[in-house]
């Protein structure tokens, strides 16, 4: 506080959450100093340095685009925080950072996001401003809902979730790289057309893994109601 007085209350608090710390508790303050103090070095994220690799542009499609956004618009609304408050949260880390250094922040947050995913998505939209503003309009248009209507007529869940739990041990708390989740929607029954757009609706971690969990939770056929919960992001930004 003494040093950030321009940092509000939330703000403060997000960087205490970013903090590494001991067994005990205690936080390494060097290494937060030399993350987050503001030395000229390579910016880093929570969890260790994050570089910046050379990345060839990936060729990705409007579908794609819509159905990734419409999937983060999905994931920010389960943890209680608008899209429009997103570009706030990405300022702790700065503003004037290379748009592939901050996908790898974006991947690092929990928005079910990949960094390639996330490197398309600013590609495309050009900034972090427009990004969040095109998550705001893909919400209003609700192009979640329809994606979600298509996978109910597309994705037999109840065969998916058999053939998970057959093929993975624990699978609803595991991550499968994409190719082995592709083998397990074509055994069960996805007709070879809609297995890309389906993997295009899993939330997936920072290096690209599926989720099986969050993926079975919203097209596996469950029944049940979910009580709400409010996120990470939720605790970090607030109302």
């Amino acid at each position: 506080m003494e040093t950030e007085r321009y940092l509000t209350s939330d703000q403060l608090s997000s960087l205490l959450l970013l903090a590494d710390k001991g067994s005990n508790g205690l936080i390494d303050y060097e290494e937060f100093a030399e993350r987050l103090g503001g030395s000229g070095a390579v910016p880093r994220v929570p969890g260790g340095a994050l570089p910046a690799p050379v990345m060839e542009s990936l060729e990705t499609t409007p579908e794609e685009l819509q159905a990734v956004g419409a999937r983060t618009c999905a994931v920010l609304e389960r943890h209680g925080l608008q899209a429009e408050r997103l570009p706030a949260l990405l300022c702790l880390w700065g503003g004037d950072i290379d748009y592939r250094i901050m996908a790898g922040v974006i991947a690092s947050l929990p928005l079910g996001l990949s960094k390639t995913e996330a490197v398309a998505q600013l590609e495309a939209y050009g900034s972090v401003a427009a990004f969040a503003a095109g998550l705001a309009e893909l919400r209003s248009q609700g192009v979640w809902k329809s994606h979600c209507d298509w996978a109910a007529s597309s994705i037999p869940g109840p065969a998916l979730r058999s053939v998970l739990q057959h093929q993975v041990i624990e699978a609803e708390s595991r991550t499968l790289e994409p190719a082995d989740f592709i083998k397990a929607l074509t055994d069960a029954g996805v007709a070879p057309g809609n297995v890309q757009p389906a993997l295009w609706l899993a939330e997936k971690t920072g290096q690209g893994d599926v989720s099986v969990a969050e993926f079975l939770a919203a097209f596996g056929g469950s029944t049940g109601a979910t009580k709400k919960k409010r996120g990470m992001l939720w605790r970090m930004m607030g109302r």
